[in-house]
């Protein structure tokens, strides 16, 4: 299987490394329309992936050819910067690469693993009239890593134990407490609501300032379950920014989606709460609204 990389900054060197460490793939090629003085960092990487045993041919190019006959597609972001700043460089990046993606490698999984994810998903979507299952966003990663650490804190138990959902856009993100649980007991039965409370806000905050914050190992982490799970087609439930679709509206959200080889493969219906069920309505109303504007 073939991968490309397309976009890169400081998130370029962690993703390739571990991908090519994955063993999964036969290619990984970073493919950019900006010369960047790579050979040293490209060097390091081949080196570090033959130290590891890895057969991956690994490659930087400036011809967006290179695309063609790629299974996966990742879109990395250039550089964290102010979120509006931010927010253009990376929508002007997704409309250039959205181009090549379609002329070259229009059947490919796209990963959208930039900031505004769920904004960034949508466009990519819809530029290249995709399939529903075909284009996947990472937003939300980062604060359900928060809340996973510190339920495990909180309760002195192992982070393996922990299994956190929450679901948002790229603004907000609530956590669902009767999803979340250690070892199977319901989070509801091992914390009280104050410290339930606590959590939600500290995990919204945590995801607010996502956006703006320089994560690339847990990026690169996060990118690597997810091109297993397509590679493997190991049908793993995951909480990523997939396409919801109604009678009267189309629109990315964080939500339980499972992963295969087909890409994003089905969404999980979840049993809300009134409460719940009301934000997840206001959610989709101002996530409609703001998706449409790009």
């Amino acid at each position: 299987m073939k991968i490309c990389l397309l976009g890169g900054g400081s998130w370029i060197a962690p993703v390739a490394s571990t991908i090519c460490h994955l063993n999964l793939f036969s290619e990984v090629v970073w493919v950019d329309d900006k010369p960047v003085p790579l050979q040293d960092t490209l060097q390091d990487l081949k080196q570090a992936a033959a130290i590891g045993g890895a057969d991956t041919e690994l490659r930087v190019t400036y011809d967006w050819s290179a695309l063609a006959d790629s299974q996966i597609v990742i879109l990395l972001p250039r550089t964290s910067r102010p979120t509006q700043a931010q927010r253009r460089a990376n929508v002007s990046l997704a409309q250039r690469s959205a181009q090549h993606i379609k002329r070259h490698a229009p059947k490919a999984r796209v990963i959208v693993a930039t900031p505004s994810a769920c904004l960034i998903a949508f466009y990519v979507y819809r530029a290249l009239a995709a399939e529903p299952n075909q284009v996947i966003g990472l937003s939300g990663g980062i604060g359900s890593a928060y809340l996973k650490v510190q339920i495990a804190h909180q309760l002195n138990v192992s982070v393996g134990d922990v299994t956190v959902l929450a679901i948002g856009n790229d603004e907000v993100t609530y956590p669902l407490p009767q999803y979340c649980r250690v070892n199977g007991i319901p989070l509801t039965e091992l914390l009280d609501i104050g410290q339930i409370e606590a959590l939600t806000e500290a995990t919204q905050d945590t995801h607010k300032k996502s956006g703006t914050t320089d994560a690339p190992y847990a990026l690169a982490t996060w990118i690597s379950q997810i091109v297993t799970a397509i590679g493997l087609d190991k049908k793993r439930i995951m909480c990523v920014s997939s396409l919801i679709q109604s009678s009267v509206a189309q629109v990315y959200l964080n939500v339980p989606t499972q992963i295969g080889g087909e890409g994003a493969e089905s969404i999980l219906q979840l049993d809300l709460t009134d409460v719940q069920q009301e934000q997840f309505t206001q959610l989709v109303a101002k996530s409609v609204k703001e998706q449409r504007t790009y």
